[in-house]
């Protein structure tokens, strides 16, 4: 169950939702206490990730600021998951008509002066890093005002998108690269650990027998991301940024170990891979070294599961 409210993390969300985005901010805002919610070019566009995150909110009738941000990334090409997440990336769930609008379109900006006012804030980004890193173009600094960063994103050992990269580390490689480079240490709860924590038709039928609006909601959410998994043969489906959030609210459910992160920008068939150095300590030359970052590479998935259901059930 959920810690009492004083010991529950303050946390902003930088996301591109997304099925999964969108149950991770149902996630962030029962186990942790949500203090804004930032948008990102990522698994659709911005003005659909933005829209997405409204409605969420709305649904859930949260008390939560969404502040628009990126709408492409640094320099690469524009891409895109709308093959996984639907034209309009909340697949084909029935929403209601939006009521509310964005704070702000400065999504940066919203990180930067939170990160000041609100103390031990911990920064959840489960897109790709552009807000991240075009926050810390503003605010070197930025990361010494957090009480913590975690990232959904990378991998130590494959990719989803390509062999060997990540679809937020690859949809904006050079924005990753900085953030790996310029705000460690972070916290990387990459594929290593997410697709042990498989979500499916049990999940689906709790959350429609509690038969309140958030849970359908995320019934119909999952359901869709069901769909699409089966269609490469796969029963249950990551619910990858959610596992990102319960990470930050229940740490002790997760194994970790810190190594040095760097992101691949040049390789024909590499870029975006997320290089961890896995070797021990002794044999790493530190001159040479990339920074270091805590990886998780493990979870009580059972455990992280009935938590990620619990917050649909009960926000």
């Amino acid at each position: 169950m959920t810690s009492d409210t004083a010991r529950r993390p303050r946390i902003v969300l930088d996301c591109d939702p997304g099925l999964d985005d969108a149950i991770a901010i149902l996630t962030a805002a029962h186990h942790g206490d949500l203090v804004g919610i930032t948008t990102v070019n990522g698994n659709v566009g911005i003005e659909h990730t933005t829209h997405n995150a409204l409605i969420t909110a709305q649904v859930a009738d949260l008390d939560v600021e969404v502040h628009r941000g990126a709408a492409r990334p640094l320099i690469a090409p524009t891409m895109d998951a709308a093959r996984i997440h639907g034209a309009t990336g909340l697949g084909d769930v029935a929403l209601p008509q939006l009521r509310r609008s964005a704070a702000s379109d400065d999504a940066a900006a919203f990180l930067c002066d939170t990160a000041r006012s609100v103390d031990d804030l911990h920064l959840v980004a489960v897109g790709p890093l552009t807000n991240v890193a075009l926050a810390l173009r503003r605010d070197p600094d930025l990361r010494s005002r957090l009480g913590g960063l975690t990232i959904m994103g990378g991998g130590a050992h494959g990719g989803n998108v390509t062999s060997v990269a990540e679809f937020n580390v690859w949809a904006d490689p050079e924005a990753a690269a900085i953030v790996f480079r310029e705000a460690a240490p972070l916290t990387m709860v990459g594929l290593d650990v997410t697709h042990k924590v498989l979500l499916g038709d049990r999940e689906v039928s709790q959350l429609r027998s509690a038969d309140t609006p958030v849970s359908r909601f995320a019934a119909d959410l999952l359901q869709y991301a069901l769909d699409r998994c089966r269609e490469f043969g796969l029963e249950a489906a990551p619910i990858h940024d959610a596992t990102a959030v319960i990470a930050v609210t229940h740490p002790h459910l997760f194994a970790r170990s810190s190594h040095p992160v760097a992101v691949e920008l040049h390789g024909e068939r590499t870029r975006g891979m997320t290089v961890t150095d896995v070797r021990p300590p002794a044999a790493i030359a530190a001159e040479t070294a990339p920074p270091s970052h805590e990886v998780v590479w493990d979870a009580n998935a059972r455990a992280v599961i009935d938590l990620i259901v619990e917050a649909s059930v009960n926000t």
